[in-house]
C-alpha cells in the first residue's frame, strides 16, 4: 500500500551553537501554489496553511538557538559566550510542529536575536526581519510591519555600504532594488527615487531586466502619486 504524501516532511538538522541533532518541520515545495508575488518579494499562497515562511527557521529545543539556511557555520570570537549568557533562562521548547503566525513570529525573532549575537551578516539580519514584517503583512498589524520594514531597510543600506551581501544569492542590483522599494513602503520618498534610479541606470541593468522593469513601475507609482497630491 502506498503511503500518502503529506504537505509537511521533517529534517534532522545539528544546532550551529550546541551540536545538538533534532528534528524540524518544512513544507514541501510541490504543495505550494503561489497567489501573488508583492514588489518587495513577498510570495502569497493560496493556501495560508501552507506558508513555507513560517518554518525557515530552525529553533534548537536544548539551547534556544535559531539559525536559518543562510547563517555561515563559523562564530566569531567571543560571541558563544555571549549566546550562552543570553539563553541561560532559556525553558526547553520544541518547534517541530504546524506553526501558528504566533509561533512563526516568535521563531523569527529568535532567529534575528541568534544572528545579531552572532554577528551573522547584514544581509542575513535583513532578510530574517524582511520576513517578520511579512508575516505582520499577513496579519494585517500594519505597525508592526512597518517597524521590521525600518529595520530590513537599515540593514540592508549597511549590507549595501559594507558590501557584505558579495558572494551570497543576492545581487548589487537586487539589494539596489530593495532598498528602495522598502524605503518607498516606510515613506522616505526621495531615497526610494534615488535607489530606483541606481538600479534603472546600473551598469548591468541588461542582465536583471526585471529588476529594472520592476524598479520603473514603482518609481512611475510614485511620481502619479505626488502628481495626484500636488493637484489636489
Amino acid at each position: 500500500m502506498t503511503e500518502t504524501l503529506t504537505p509537511f516532511y521533517e529534517k534532522e538538522v545539528r544546532c550551529l551553537n550546541c551540536e545538538k541533532s533534532f528534528h524540524t518541520r518544512k513544507v514541501r515545495s510541490r504543495f505550494l501554489r503561489v497567489q501573488k508575488v508583492h514588489p518587495d518579494f513577498y510570495i502569497e499562497y493560496k493556501n495560508p496553511s501552507l506558508n513555507p515562511y513560517f518554518y525557515e527557521i530552525d529553533v534548537c529545543p536544548s539551547c534556544g538557538f535559531a539559525a536559518a539556511d543562510t547563517f555561515s557555520p563559523g562564530f566569531p570570537p567571543g560571541t558563544k559566550a555571549v549566546i550562552e549568557q543570553q539563553f541561560q533562562q532559556w525553558n526547553k521548547q520544541d518547534f517541530n510542529k504546524e506553526r501558528t503566525s504566533d509561533e512563526a513570529i516568535r521563531a523569527l525573532k529568535l532567529g534575528v536575536l541568534s544572528a545579531v549575537l552572532k554577528k551573522e551578516k547584514h544581509v542575513v539580519i535583513a532578510g530574517l526581519c524582511l520576513r517578520l514584517a511579512w508575516i505582520y503583512r499577513l496579519e494585517d498589524r500594519e505597525e508592526e510591519e512597518i517597524r521590521f520594514l525600518h529595520q530590513a531597510l537599515n540593514h540592508y543600506q549597511l549590507s549595501y555600504e559594507q558590501a557584505d551581501f558579495v558572494s551570497t544569492q543576492m545581487s548589487e542590483m537586487r539589494i539596489l532594488y530593495l532598498i528602495g522599494e522598502l524605503a518607498r513602503r516606510v515613506g522616505n520618498i526621495d531615497e526610494a527615487i534615488r535607489y530606483f534610479s541606481r538600479v534603472i541606470q546600473h551598469k548591468n541593468k541588461a542582465f536583471e531586466q526585471k529588476l529594472v522593469e520592476m524598479a520603473r513601475e514603482q518609481w512611475y507609482i510614485i511620481r502619479s502619486q505626488e502628481e495626484t497630491v500636488a493637484s489636489q
